[in-house]
């Protein structure tokens, strides 16, 4: 069961990033959005 939870929350985390970078590359360019996207992946501990 708490795999399973955490596996809900991380999915949950993971698609609002994906939701939020999107959202920041929309208004800067895709170079920043690659080094802002590693930077979370890497804060995640992913």
């Amino acid at each position: 069961m708490m795999k399973f939870v955490k596996g809900m929350m991380i999915g949950t985390l993971v698609s609002a990033s994906v939701v939020w970078i999107y959202n920041e590359a929309t208004t800067k360019d895709k170079k920043k959005l690659m080094k802002k996207g590693k930077k979370f992946l890497r804060e995640m501990g992913i």
